[in-house]
C-alpha cells in the first residue's frame, strides 16, 4: 500500500530488522438489486429493493475476505453485523500478516461496539511487539460536538493537506481536534471513548451556490474521521484515510463477478451465491497481483474476461509436460504467455 507516495510500512522494531508492510482491511456494505420476490429482499435505504450485503476486502491486493449476505433493510450502522464481518476477514488473514493491520470504515464504523472491539483486538497495546498490532482509521460523524471544537480552531491551527500522492492540496487543510475536544469547558467530550482515540478534521471551500446547513461553516465544508495512531502527521494521516475509499473499485469488481443480481428466491442459494462470487473476485485479484502486469494488472473484470480469461487457447499435454497453445493472431499472446510462465514459475507442478 501507499500513503502519500510513499509505502505504508511500520519501522523496524530492531536495529537490522526489515520494515514489516501494514496489510489493511476495509469494510463496507453495498446493495444488490432484486427485479423480483426473494427470500428476505426489502426496501432498501435508497428507494431500491433487494439485499443490502457486507464486505470486508484487503486492500493490498483487492481480494476479498468475507462478505455477508444481508437484507435490503438492514441498516448501515448495525455494530454487530460490522464486528461479525471484521472477525470473519481476520480468520481468513494468514497469521504472520496480520501482524500489523489497519482497519478502515466509513462513517458506518463510527459507534462505542465496533471502536471498543478494535481497542480489544489490538493486544499490542499490553504485550507491545509480541502482541499484535490493530490501528482503526474510521469516519467520524461532524455533530454539534466536532463543529464546536472545529469553531474553536484559529486559522494558524489547520495545516495545507496533501494529495493521495503526497503533493500539497492548496484547497483542502486538516487539523487535529483531539486536545479540544479532551479538554472542553464542560468535561471531556470524548471520555466515554477509548484514551487513544485521536480525531482529526478537514475543511475544503463551500461550492458557490451551496448553501450551509444550521451551525455550519458559511464559507468552509467539514468532514472528520477517527484513528487510533498515535504518531504521525494528520496530513498523512488523513491522507491515509481517504486512500481507501476505491474499496468502491473492488466492489465494482465483486458486482461484474455475479454479485450484482442474485438468481435464487432462496436465502442460503443467495447467500452460497454471493460467497461464489467474492471467491471470483479474488481470485481475478490474485491474478492481476502475481501473473499480470502493465494495463491487464488494472483492468477491471469486463476486460479481463475478454482479453485473458475467454481467450481461444488450450491446454494440452505432451511428453509429460503441460503445453499452452494460444493462436499467433491473439492481440494479447504475448500477455498470456507471460501470465502462464510467471504462474508456472510459481508452481512448476
Amino acid at each position: 500500500m501507499k500513503v502519500a507516495g510513499k509505502d505504508l510500512i511500520r519501522p523496524a522494531a530492531e536495529s537490522g530488522r526489515r520494515p514489516r508492510p501494514v496489510l489493511v482491511v476495509r469494510l463496507d456494505a453495498t446493495l444488490a438489486g432484486a427485479a423480483s420476490p426473494k427470500a428476505q429482499a426489502a426496501g432498501t435505504y435508497n428507494v431500491g429493493f433487494g439485499f443490502h450485503p457486507s464486505t470486508a476486502w484487503c486492500t493490498n491486493v483487492g481480494d476479498s475476505l468475507a462478505v455477508m449476505l444481508r437484507p435490503g433493510n438492514a441498516g448501515s450502522f448495525t455494530a454487530s453485523d460490522h464486528i461479525a464481518v471484521l472477525d470473519a476477514s481476520f480468520g481468513q488473514i494468514p497469521a504472520p500478516s496480520r501482524a500489523d493491520v489497519l482497519v478502515t470504515i466509513d462513517g458506518a464504523g463510527a459507534s462505542h461496539e465496533i471502536i471498543d472491539h478494535l481497542t480489544a483486538m489490538n493486544t499490542a497495546a499490553v504485550h507491545g511487539n509480541r502482541g499484535r498490532r490493530v490501528e482503526y482509521s474510521l469516519g467520524w460523524p461532524v455533530d454539534d460536538r466536532t463543529l464546536g471544537a472545529i469553531s474553536d480552531l484559529r486559522e494558524c491551527d489547520w495545516a495545507v493537506a496533501v494529495d493521495t500522492d503526497g503533493v500539497p492540496d492548496p484547497q483542502a487543510q486538516v487539523a487535529d481536534l483531539t486536545g479540544i475536544l479532551r479538554a472542553d469547558p464542560g468535561g471531556d467530550s470524548l471520555a466515554t471513548w477509548p484514551a487513544d482515540l485521536r480525531v482529526i478534521a478537514r475543511r475544503v471551500p463551500r461550492p458557490a451556490g451551496k448553501q450551509a446547513k444550521l451551525g455550519e461553516n458559511a464559507n468552509w465544508e467539514s468532514g472528520a474521521f477517527a484513528t487510533s495512531t498515535a504518531a504521525g502527521q494528520v496530513q498523512r494521516l488523513d491522507a491515509r484515510h481517504r486512500t481507501q475509499a476505491h474499496v468502491e473499485d473492488r466492489v465494482k469488481q465483486f458486482k461484474a463477478c455475479g454479485a450484482r443480481n442474485l438468481p435464487s428466491t432462496d436465502y442460503d442459494r443467495n447467500a452460497a451465491w454471493l460467497q461464489l462470487a467474492a471467491l471470483a473476485t479474488s481470485l481475478t485479484a490474485w491474478l492481476r497481483h502475481v501473473a499480470l502486469d502493465g494495463d491487464l494488472a488494472k483492468a477491471a473484470t469486463k476486460s479481463l474476461r475478454f482479453r485473458v480469461l475467454s481467450a481461444p487457447a488450450r491446454l494440452v499435454t505432451h511428453a509429460r509436460r503441460k503445453i499452452l497453445k494460444i493462436p499467433p493472431g491473439w492481440e494479447w499472446a504475448h500477455d498470456l504467455a507471460g501470465a502462464w510462465d510467471r504462474l508456472q514459475a510459481l508452481h512448476p507442478a
